[in-house]
């Protein structure tokens, strides 16, 4: 099968400047736009679940109508305090912020710190399967 360039150019407009330039903003802005994108689809699913209207929504936010409309096209280059105000009205995070330097690390004891001498020769410890190696913390270790 032969491919026809000559019906292709005859099909085929080509693009206009205006189509190229909005392509391009596209391309250099991908990353806000899907955010962007994202909280538009938050504030679709919030309305519908919340059974609100975008006007009800606006005077939440203290915005107009107009606005909410365009923030749920998912266009928008949303500012901190937009961001702030969403989540004010809805009463959820829809954006979150990484802690590095926030420990998450939970330690439980099981009720007990220390374990009698003869813990480890129990035939209930045996059952376990753990070794006379085995290293069991206690409240000491953990304190600076």
């Amino acid at each position: 099968m032969t491919f026809n360039t000559e019906k292709l150019a005859s099909i085929a407009k080509p693009r206009s400047e205006k189509e190229i330039e909005r392509a391009r903003f596209r391309r250099e802005n991908r990353n806000w736009l899907r955010m962007s994108q994202e909280i538009a689809l938050c504030l679709h699913y919030y309305l519908r679940k919340a059974g609100l209207t975008q006007k009800e929504l606006a005077d939440k936010m203290g915005v107009s109508a107009v606005y909410v409309g365009k923030l749920l096209k998912g266009g928008e280059n949303l500012t901190l305090e937009t961001i702030c105000k969403i989540q004010k009205a809805i009463s959820k995070n829809i954006v979150t912020i990484a802690k590095p330097y926030v420990c998450n690390m939970v330690i439980s004891f099981l009720g007990c710190s220390k374990f009698s001498p003869d813990a480890t020769t129990s035939e209930r410890f045996s059952n376990n399967q753990l070794s006379q190696d085995t290293y069991i913390p206690t409240m000491t270790d953990f304190v600076a």
